[in-house]
C-alpha cells in the first residue's frame, strides 16, 4: 500500500514538473528581428558629437525628425515615411545584427550601425562623407 502511495506521489510530481517546463518558451527573449519589426518606429532626435542637433536640422533643413516614422517587416522590406510622403526599400541585418544594410545591391545602398535596439528604442548610426568637410557620424534615435 505504501508503494502505491509513493508511486502516485512520484507520478503527480512528474506531471507537475513536466507541465511547468513548457513555460520556458514564454520567457524566451525576442530576437533582434522581432524587436525591429514589432511596431512602427517614430523619429525622436538626431545626435552628432554628443549633442542633440534635431533643432539644427529643423532650422537649416526644415526636417522635423518627429514627423519621420519607419516600419520594418520580417520579409526584409521597410517603409520610411515623412508627413505625407514615403519611400520603401529592403533591409537586412549584418555583422551579427550589429548593422543594417539598406537597399543592398542598389545605387542607394548604405549601412547603419545598430547602437541600441530594445522594445522601446532604436538608435542607428551612420558616417556621412561630405566632399569638402570631414566625415560626420550621425546618430538617429527612434522610439515607440
Amino acid at each position: 500500500m505504501k508503494i502505491q502511495k509513493l508511486l502516485s506521489f512520484l507520478f503527480a510530481l512528474l506531471l507537475v514538473t513536466s507541465m511547468t517546463s513548457c513555460d520556458k518558451d514564454k520567457d524566451k527573449e525576442p530576437s533582434n528581428r522581432d524587436l525591429l519589426t514589432a511596431e512602427t518606429w517614430t523619429g525622436h532626435s538626431f545626435w552628432a558629437y554628443g549633442n542633440d542637433i534635431s533643432d539644427m536640422f529643423l532650422e537649416q533643413l526644415g526636417f522635423d525628425i518627429k514627423k519621420n516614422s519607419v516600419k520594418f517587416d520580417k520579409a526584409g522590406t521597410y517603409v520610411d515615411s515623412y508627413e505625407r510622403s514615403s519611400l520603401s526599400g529592403t533591409w537586412e541585418f549584418a555583422n551579427d545584427d550589429k548593422s543594417i544594410i539598406f537597399d543592398k545591391g542598389t545605387d542607394d545602398e548604405y549601412t547603419a550601425s545598430v547602437l541600441m535596439l530594445t522594445d522601446k528604442e532604436l538608435r542607428l548610426e551612420q558616417t556621412l562623407d561630405f566632399e569638402e568637410d570631414e566625415p560626420v557620424t550621425l546618430e538617429v534615435r527612434y522610439t515607440r
